[in-house]
């Protein structure tokens, strides 16, 4: 029977990224880690990790392993909740906006996790880019692009992505490859937003922060859709680096304009002041910021 302790260690390591980093999450020494996990694919006798000096990726196997770490590592939450929830039981229902650009299955995985951890609160989860009302919808988090724009909400900051703007390789030959912010105004974009998204891409920080128009070929409101056209060599788009490591890696999309770095976007959960924070609010915005870094890590680690 493989070591419990190995696995979670394994599942720490692809969470984190890198032995080091999950080292100092843990508080463990890095060799120990290290010889753990030698010893959990020895036990298995396969192979769980492919390493080298600079990168560290999971094999196939060892993404299917990973998995059922995963939930394992949710039933042993699972089982510390029902302890400390003893004399405070989170309950309820919550009611929660996703903007439809957030990958649905991702989102999916999260919520299944979250209703394994508190079966007593129900989830009311809705993909909408509209600017609800949480009071006058009944919605009691919104998670939203971008900072806090009433005095009547709170936000809490849950997580950063470093956009990227991209293209192929075939797109760049047929129409060159901008030098300058002021040459995408030349060139066609795929714009990732709503209807109410202008074609306006802000490049640069600080003081060296410009704004940029481009020719828009099509706007939508969904990641996976913009990089599928950027593939098929319809224009430039900004996306999240982690969207698009795997083509950057390969070589079918290619980063431009580097010499001007774009500020992260910021994604946050909102809700009204106007009331106490709830236990199942707050138990619900610790869990998306921990687990959503956690479901991207197997998904950039998977070769």
């Amino acid at each position: 029977m493989p070591d419990l302790n190995g696995m979670m260690l394994f599942a720490a390591v692809v969470r984190a990224k890198s032995f080091s980093q999950a080292a100092r999450d843990i508080g463990m020494p890095k060799s120990t880690i290290s010889r753990k996990v030698a010893q959990l694919e020895e036990q298995l006798g396969v192979r769980l990790l492919q390493r080298d000096t600079r990168n560290l990726s999971l094999t196939q196997v060892g993404a299917l392993f990973y998995q059922h770490c995963s939930s394992i590592n949710d039933e042993v939450e699972a089982a510390k909740a029902t302890i400390e929830n003893t004399h405070n039981d989170v309950s309820g229902s919550l009611r929660v906006a996703i903007p439809v650009s957030f990958s649905q299955e991702l989102i999916a995985n999260l919520c299944s996790s979250f209703m394994r951890l508190y079966p007593n609160v129900a989830l009311d989860v809705q993909f909408t880019d509209n600017d609800v009302g949480l009071v006058g919808e009944g919605y009691d988090i919104a998670i939203k692009y971008g900072p806090l724009q009433s005095s009547d909400l709170v936000a809490r900051l849950l997580l950063e992505r470093q956009p990227i703007l991209v293209a192929s390789p075939a797109y760049l030959k047929a129409k060159g490859t901008p030098a300058t912010p002021q040459e995408l105004s030349e060139h066609h974009g795929i714009l990732l937003g709503t209807s109410r998204s202008a074609p306006i891409w802000p490049l640069g920080k600080g003081q060296r922060k410009t704004m940029v128009n481009f020719k828009r070929k099509v706007r939508v409101n969904s990641a996976i859709m913009v990089k599928q056209l950027v593939l098929d060599d319809f224009g430039i788009a900004m996306l999240s680096n982690s969207v698009c490591k795997t083509e950057l890696a390969s070589g079918s999309l290619v980063p431009l304009l580097q010499d001007w770095p774009i500020e992260p976007f910021k994604v946050y959960g909102v809700y009204s002041s106007r009331r106490q924070l709830a236990t199942n609010i707050s138990v619900f915005l610790d869990f998306f910021t921990k687990r959503f870094s956690s479901h991207e890590s197997l998904q950039s680690l998977m070769m």
